[in-house]
């Protein structure tokens, strides 16, 4: 199996290298028969990413690659990873979390055959969230909104997330959003096409200040539900609740 890593980076110069290399080494160490294929994608940083992400390409030749957008935008970020994705499955991580046994749980659900879609989600009973209360609150809120205006059966569709390759390609191509918004209209677009989606816990902690504050991330909320309803309304047959699992 050829699996693809798909890792966005905005202004990550102090921690990439770091964490890019102890997941490579233990990810390659645990799944040896498994060939790996990180792509990172730096988009718009301010910083030094991208010479940190060149180097790591140059310390694990024939498994780093990198890409590089002008524009600061996650979403564009994901999709361009996806787009270019050689392998049968890839993840999408956060330079954060960059969650081993979440890729290792995947690749095992994907070789047994059980989904197409897996979503790590926050809000699962064996989820453990220690980011700060107001990104767990704003979390819970967004969600909800989801449910109510969607009636989407999920519990979270931010964050960590494992497709078939093809289905990815074809998500992007469908998607019409962009920036952040980005990742959470392809769960629901998944979910509204009757794609089974399998959710897995996470444990999460903030380990360095989130790029976008709380207080942006507020008055955009309205903006990104309407949105995800022009989007949503080319595709009005919804999954059944039984499709998450």
């Amino acid at each position: 199996m050829i699996y693809s890593i798909v890792i966005p980076a905005h202004n990550e110069a102090a921690n990439l290298e770091r964490f890019v290399s102890r997941f490579i080494d233990t990810l390659v160490t645990s799944y040896s028969h498994v060939v790996f294929e990180v792509i990172i994608v730096e988009n718009g940083s301010t910083d030094d990413t991208i010479l940190c992400a060149d180097r790591l390409k140059n310390k694990y030749p024939g498994i780093v690659s990198v890409l590089h957008n002008k524009r600061g935008s996650y979403g564009e970020a994901i999709k361009r990873g996806m787009q270019n994705s050689n392998g049968e499955y890839l993840s999408i991580l956060e330079c954060d979390v960059l969650d081993v046994e979440f890729v290792k749980h995947s690749i095992s659900l994907f070789e047994k055959g059980h989904t197409r879609f897996i979503v790590a989600s926050k809000n699962h009973p064996d989820s453990v969230d220690r980011r700060p209360l107001k990104r767990r609150v704003l979390t819970y809120i967004f969600n909800k909104l989801l449910k109510l205006a969607f009636s989407y059966p999920g519990t979270d569709t931010h964050g960590l997330k494992s497709i078939e390759t093809s289905l990815a390609k074809d998500l992007c191509r469908k998607a019409v959003t962009t920036d952040e918004i980005f990742q959470t209209e392809i769960v629901l677009i998944a979910w509204r096409l009757g794609i089974d989606i399998i959710e897995l816990p996470i444990q999460i902690e903030e380990v360095r200040s989130t790029p976008v504050s709380i207080k942006r991330r507020v008055p955009m909320v309205l903006d990104l539900m309407r949105q995800l309803r022009v989007s949503l309304k080319r595709f009005p047959v919804g999954g059944s609740p039984s499709g998450i699992r």
